[in-house]
């Protein structure tokens, strides 16, 4: 009775959720190497010829700014180990008020500038409103909806995929030693029904715990209450995270204190993947710098600096092991979610396992059709074809 129900609840769920499904899946297999496929489509705009010393960071982003006008604010800026990167400045704005049906309408502005650090010049500016992979981002996550309403019609469907695979895994699991070979096998001489029907179990049964893995890191971006749990589930609470949402309205910024907090962050690291330097605004006046680079632990190592805006002095510093477990999961959900946490290898899985998910909406459709025409055949039918057959 209880696989009755499993399997009817697994049918109908997935119909019901399997387009977005579909369509969650393709775009995060596209979205799997983006980094590195903007990499190659756009060598112009990100490598750089090395230079003796990089030149100020107010000047580097004087020349971002200028590049795209006064009217957009720069926020932050991405540096790399790498001595042939350019610097990737970034200018975001959102319209929190807006009502419009569209993400695109809550999006004021979004810019990225390439600038060559050790000369000043400006390599190229990406409107990322437009850019293929930003897009494929949007649909992705909330399928070019405000996200207040396409984040949570995504997350619906990928908490419905949730119970799809457990309860399919349920309904695949043999009774019986013997049949486990014929589980875990396609058989491809037989008829076409057949093999439909093993892409559908016999894949969902080898991406089962991968699957698992991308969609429940992915709720964290549609359900506050998703990501508080896991949260709490780690031992933690959301006031010991607040401290990223802390403000500074008292010290005024200056371009001095920012080039000294600058020049700080990167003499404390001499090797690093990425960091992030968020620049002082209107709405928080202290510097910001984030940073990540492979350490000992399972997880993204990333570190966080605190700065003083007025002078460059340091406000707080967070090592990677001082955070406490939930931070340490949530500053490595984006690229467990992608499979970047341990490279190409679990970019590859990360990569087949979304083209299969991809495809279990497409055969188990094809299964159901299948079932329903073959219930819609009369066993009267049936029978006086096998007796006409028998006869000939």
């Amino acid at each position: 009775m209880i696989r009755i129900i499993l399997l009817f609840l697994h049918r109908w769920l997935g119909i019901i959720s399997g387009l977005i499904v579909f369509v969650v899946s393709i775009t995060g297999a596209t979205f799997v190497f983006e980094e590195e496929l903007f990499r190659v489509f756009h060598k112009e705009a990100v490598y750089v010829t090395p230079g003796k010393q990089p030149l100020d960071i107010n000047v580097l982003k004087a020349a971002a700014q200028e590049s795209i006008g006064k009217d957009k604010t720069i926020n932050f800026v991405f540096m790399y180990e790498d001595a042939n990167r350019a610097y990737c400045f970034s200018a975001l704005e959102r319209d929190a008020k807006s009502k419009s049906l569209w993400d695109k309408d809550e999006i004021k502005y979004y810019y990225q500038v390439f600038v060559n650090p050790y000369t000043g010049k400006v390599q190229a500016v990406v409107n990322k409103e437009t850019e293929f992979f930003y897009t494929v981002r949007r649909i992705h996550q909330n399928l070019l909806l405000r996200r207040g309403i396409g984040n949570m019609i995504v997350g619906s469907a990928v908490l419905i995929f949730v119970f799809i695979l457990i309860s399919g895994i349920i309904l695949w699991w043999p009774q019986r030693v013997a049949a486990w070979k014929q589980r875990v096998t396609i058989k491809w001489k037989a008829r076409w029904r057949r093999v439909n029907y093993d892409l559908h179990s016999v894949l969902g049964f080898y991406i089962f715990l991968v699957a698992l893995l991308i969609a429940t890191t992915g709720l964290a971006w549609s359900f506050e209450w998703w990501e508080h749990g896991i949260v709490s589930m780690m031992g933690s609470s959301k006031k010991e995270l607040a401290f990223l949402t802390e403000r500074d309205s008292v010290n005024i910024p200056s371009a001095e204190g920012v080039t000294r907090a600058w020049q700080d962050s990167r003499k404390r690291y001499d090797h690093f993947n990425r960091m992030t330097f968020t620049f002082p605004s209107k709405k928080n006046n202290r510097v910001q710098v984030f940073i990540q680079y492979k350490g000992a632990s399972a997880w993204t190592d990333s570190d966080y600096i605190f700065y003083n805006s007025a002078d460059g002095t340091v406000q707080q510093a967070i090592a990677h092991s001082a955070k406490p477990m939930a931070l340490q999961w949530r500053n490595s959900n984006y690229d467990i979610h992608t499979g970047k946490i341990y490279g190409w290898p679990s970019q590859v899985l990360a990569l087949i396992a979304s083209l299969i998910c991809a495809s279990l909406p497409v055969t188990g459709v094809i299964i159901w059709l299948g079932r329903k025409k073959k219930k819609a055949i009369p066993k009267s039918a049936g029978v006086r074809n096998r007796v006409v057959v028998k006869a000939a």
